[in-house]
C-alpha cells in the first residue's frame, strides 16, 4: 500500500480563513468537489508536509447524497487509517484542517454542507476551542467516536462505535467532559443506554442523556470515578435512566 506523509494546514492559512469566513463559506458552497479555489485565494500551498507517514486511504461518498449511508464505514476507515499517529497530532486542529480542506474536502462537505459561517467556524476551523472543537469537527468527531468506543474484548469490537454513530446523542454530552477519556466510563455508559433501549423498546429522551452526564459528574464528587469498573458505571447509569423515566 502506498505510504503518504501527513500534512498540517499552515497557521497563516487558518488565520486567513477565519478572518474571511463569509467569503470562504460562499466559495465552499459554490465548489463542493474541488478545492483549487482555496489555493488561488491564498496564493500559495497552505499545506505543510510533516514527518509522519500513513498508508494512503480513501473515504466513500453517498451516491444519493445521504451521508448517513456511509458514515459508519467512513468512521471506521478513518480510525483504522489514523490510529497509529501520535496523540498530539490527532489533537491538532492543523492536521484536521488538512483533511477537511484538502485530502477529504468533498467528503467533509457531503458530511456537513456549509449553510452558514457558523458551520465553517464550528465544524471546520475549531472555533469552539481545542476539546470541544475536536468533537464538533466534521471528520475529527467521526474518528474519536470510534477511538473512544472501540472495545477489543467484544466479538464485534465496533459494537459500541456503531451504537454511537447511529445516534450521536448517546455519546455527545460525554465528550464535553474530561472523564470521556476513561474507557470504563464511556463503555459503561453506552452499555447501560443500550440495555435500557433493549429492555424498554425505545430511545431515552435526549434530555436524559444530558442529565446522565451531570449525574456522573455529581457521582464523581463522592467517589473516585477512575476506580469504578465498567460494570459499576453501567449499573449506575442504568439506574439513573430508570429513575429519570419513572
Amino acid at each position: 500500500m502506498t505510504k503518504i506523509y501527513i500534512k498540517y494546514m499552515s497557521d497563516s492559512a487558518i488565520a486567513t480563513i477565519k478572518a474571511n469566513s463569509h467569503f470562504i463559506s460562499e466559495k465552499m458552497k459554490e465548489n463542493p468537489d474541488d478545492n483549487q479555489w482555496l489555493f488561488d485565494f491564498l496564493g500559495e500551498n497552505p499545506f505543510v508536509e510533516k514527518r509522519w507517514r500513513i498508508d494512503d486511504f480513501s473515504l466513500k461518498t453517498s451516491k444519493n447524497g445521504n451521508y448517513k449511508d456511509v458514515d459508519y464505514d467512513n468512521s471506521i476507515t478513518l480510525y483504522e487509517g489514523l490510529k497509529d499517529l501520535p496523540g498530539h497530532v490527532l489533537g491538532d486542529e492543523r492536521f484536521w484542517c488538512w483533511l477537511n480542506f484538502d485530502k477529504f474536502y468533498n467528503i467533509a462537505l457531503q458530511a456537513m454542507p456549509i449553510t452558514t459561517e457558523s458551520t465553517l467556524n464550528l465544524h471546520y476551523t475549531f472555533s469552539a476551542g481545542t476539546r470541544r472543537g475536536i468533537f464538533f469537527g466534521v471528520l475529527s468527531r467521526s474518528y474519536f467516536r470510534v477511538a473512544l468506543t472501540i472495545d477489543e474484548s467484544l466479538e464485534d469490537k465496533y459494537e459500541y462505535s456503531k451504537f454511537t454513530i447511529e445516534n450521536p446523542e448517546r455519546f455527545r454530552n460525554l465528550t464535553w467532559r474530561t472523564f470521556s477519556s476513561n474507557r470504563n466510563i464511556v463503555i459503561g455508559t453506552l452499555k447501560a443506554e443500550k440495555k435500557y433501549i433493549h429492555e424498554h423498546g425505545e430511545e431515552p429522551s435526549t434530555k436524559y442523556y444530558k442529565e446522565i452526564v451531570k449525574r456522573i459528574s455529581e457521582y464523581g464528587s463522592v467517589t473516585l470515578l477512575d476506580a469504578n469498573t465498567e460494570d459499576e458505571i453501567s449499573d449506575f447509569v442504568y439506574n439513573q435512566l430508570e429513575e429519570l423515566a419513572s
